[in-house]
Parts: structure tokens; sequence; C-alpha cells
């Protein structure tokens, strides 16, 4: 998925490379990781949270990321806090793509 930002249109994705980055990053196990709430998330976990699905998006499209630390994501925000929502949004869908090819899949069993 592509997310508007002020350095252009970027890719930004939540693949399983993405997710057990950001657990280890913030210390969480899988269970946690698959069961956090993003709106109950600590602030340095929520940059944390959009660099690796930028950084995930950029390695999937074989294009460099645009941001190398939270603070650039950070950064980012200051300049337009509507990436946060993008971002989420992007996650989100993602989400749901994941759970409908998974039911699909079963009822096909």
């Amino acid at each position: 998925m592509v997310v508007k930002t002020t350095k252009g249109d970027l890719p930004v994705r939540y693949g399983w490379s993405a997710l057990a980055k950001f657990g280890d990053l913030c210390g969480m196990n899988m269970d946690k990781v698959m069961a956090m709430d993003l709106a109950k998330m600590k602030m340095s976990d929520m940059l944390k949270f959009i660099l690796v699905g930028f950084e995930d998006g950029a390695r999937k499209e074989g294009v460099e990321c645009q941001f190398k630390t939270v603070e650039d994501i950070g950064d980012l925000l200051d300049e337009d806090i509507s990436v946060m929502g993008k971002v989420m949004e992007a996650f989100s869908d993602m989400a749901k793509s994941r759970i409908q090819k998974e039911e699909a899949t079963t009822k096909k069993k």
C-alpha cells in the first residue's frame, strides 16, 4: 500500500518481518504483538511501529527507505500528523485482507 507523505508517495507494509522487528524493538512476544491495541500504544512504540511499516514497504518494493530513525518519523508527523492515520488505516486494511484470505482458505477445506 502507498501512503502520501511530505516525502512523496511511499510504500508501507506490515508483513511478518515488520511485525517481528516491531516485537523485538518493543520487547513484545508475538502474542502481544498480535493482540495489541494501537489506540493504547505508547507514543514511542507508535513511532517504531510506523518506522517498521515504512522499512518493510521499501524492502518489498526494492527501494531505499526514506526514514532511518524514530526521530525521522517524529519529524514526519510534526510536518503532517495525518500520516499516522493513513499508516494505521493501511495496517488495518492489510490485517482485514489477511483474515479474509484465511477464512476463504478455511472454507475451501
